[in-house]
């Protein structure tokens, strides 16, 4: 089984992939039409793959990862991190006592600090 494969030839992995479309038939054999960007060249394309041909890439994919599914839909409705939960993020590690606890913690397992 081929990987799905950019023009410039990356691998194209679940995280890149965004549009995933299913075509029926009622004579042959059903498409599916799956949209993706390389993470390398930035190139966005669509391929019409056989039903047979994405149940065996999906079936790489998820063995090959650490997410089911599930998770892996779930995760990618979720959507970019935004610069604003970035900061948002930052600002409660700094209110918080979080990073003085995790100091704490780090001395006692024997952590060296820093």
């Amino acid at each position: 089984m081929k990987p799905l494969r950019c023009r410039c030839g990356q691998v194209i992995g679940l995280d890149d992939l965004m549009h995933i479309a299913y075509h029926p038939h009622t004579m042959g054999a059903n498409r599916i039409q799956v949209r993706f960007e390389c993470p390398k060249c930035g190139r966005v394309s669509e391929r019409l793959l056989p039903q047979a041909v994405w149940d065996e890439m999906l079936l790489a994919y998820l063995e090959n990862d650490e997410r089911t599914l599930n998770e892996w839909m779930e995760t990618t409705q979720l959507g970019p991190i935004t610069d604003e939960e970035i900061r948002a993020m930052r600002r409660e590690l700094r209110q918080g006592d979080l990073l003085r606890s995790l100091r704490k913690w780090e001395a006692s397992q024997g952590e060296p600090q820093d």
